[in-house]
Order: structure tokens, then C-alpha cells, then sequence
């Protein structure tokens, strides 16, 4: 697996964080400032927006439009920081040493804008 990484191949599938109804159609937003965007080019839009919290809310068509079809999914690519963050932050939390963990939440919680990494 460290090799994949330190040669670049690893990517990760970004579902959108937001969908929303415009007419008949259901529009999706990978982010907050996609949503801003939109807000921008659709002042009048009165629609709600549903927040998208994983994988798991998403039918399989969706999934495939949003998340895996080439043609408009979102890839994020991995680097050997961020695995090493990862690793990291998932020893952490997983791991057994129960004050690293209090630790690391306290230290961590004020960050909520990671949430969605």
C-alpha cells in the first residue's frame, strides 16, 4: 500500500455534501462554496437543501451519478502526508491508550470544518 501512495495512485471518491430541487431535477453541490455559487446564480431559489452525511443515504444510482461515474465524480488524491496524518489520527482513536485518545479530542474538537474529510 506505501508504495501506491508514494506513486501517486491512490485517489478517494467525493460524494456531494448537499442536493437540492430545481424544477424537476435534483442538483447536487460537492461543497460549501458550490453551494455559495449557487446560491449566487439562483438568488430566488427557495428550495431546501438536504445535507448529504455519507455514502450510506445515497441509493445506488445516485452513488453511481455523484460519486463514481468519471464523467462528473470528485477524486481526491491521496498524498504521503495525508496517509501518514491518517494513520496517525486512526491509531489514535482506535488504539488503546485511552488518554492519547481524550487527548487528541480535546485538542481537536474545536476544528469541526474536517469534519467531512
Amino acid at each position: 500500500m506505501k508504495q501506491l501512495v508514494e506513486d501517486k495512485h491512490i485517489y478517494i471518491a467525493q460524494p456531494p455534501l448537499y442536493s437540492t430541487v430545481v424544477g424537476k431535477e435534483k442538483v447536487y453541490l460537492k461543497d460549501d462554496a458550490a453551494k455559495a455559487q449557487f446560491l449566487v446564480d439562483h438568488p430566488n431559489h427557495k428550495k431546501e437543501f438536504a445535507r448529504l452525511k455519507g455514502l450510506g443515504e445515497m441509493d445506488w444510482e445516485e452513488l453511481k451519478a455523484t460519486t463514481m461515474d468519471a464523467a462528473s465524480r470528485t477524486l481526491l488524491q491521496v498524498t504521503v502526508e495525508q496517509a501518514a496524518t491518517a494513520d496517525t489520527a486512526i491509531s489514535t482513536l482506535m488504539g488503546d491508550d485511552v488518554e492519547a485518545r481524550k487527548d487528541f479530542i480535546k485538542r481537536n474538537a474545536k476544528d469541526v470544518r474536517f469534519i467531512d474529510i
